[in-house]
């Protein structure tokens, strides 16, 4: 007699892309440093995961040879950003070796959205994305005003 156990659903088998998303995400909010991810400025680094609803910073395609690459939006303290994001990367390779996603994994770009004010302040980080402006503050920067033509300068 055949077997009348269901099919595991999709919803319950998570893909390598949602997994992938998972993995990526967890090893960079374990960096000291890191606060928060976050949707990013047009709301595109994220996952919809079955599993865990949606993860907020983190979006994975596929890539041609059929990797994925992992793209992290991040919210982080005050801190050189550059060996931040090294250290995210770092850790997020050697999580997904650790999960046996080491041949899946071809890229980590990471993004930091915003950087919050101190240690003890993610009040900071309590508006959603979709609450405010639609566009970034302008600049306080003043604009250089234009620079005059050599010609026009000589008939003075």
């Amino acid at each position: 007699m055949p077997s009348a156990a269901p099919a595991p659903s999709t919803a319950s088998a998570a893909s390598p892309r949602i997994a992938l998303a998972r993995v990526a995400l967890e090893a960079a909010l374990a960096v000291p440093d890191i606060v928060a991810g976050d949707a990013g400025i047009h709301g595109l680094r994220v996952t919809a995961d079955p599993a865990a609803g949606l993860l907020r910073g983190v979006s994975v395609t596929a890539e041609r040879d059929g990797r994925y690459t992992a793209d992290l939006a991040l919210v982080a303290r005050m801190r050189p950003l550059l060996p931040l994001g090294d250290t995210v990367r770092r850790r997020v390779f050697a999580s997904a070796r650790r999960r046996g996603f080491a041949d899946d994994l071809a890229a980590v770009n990471v993004e930091f959205v915003r950087l919050a004010a101190g240690e003890d302040q993610p009040a900071a980080l309590a508006l959603p994305l979709d609450a405010g402006a639609s566009a970034p503050p302008q600049s306080p920067v003043a604009e250089r005003p234009p620079r005059s033509r050599p010609d026009e300068e000589v008939g003075r």
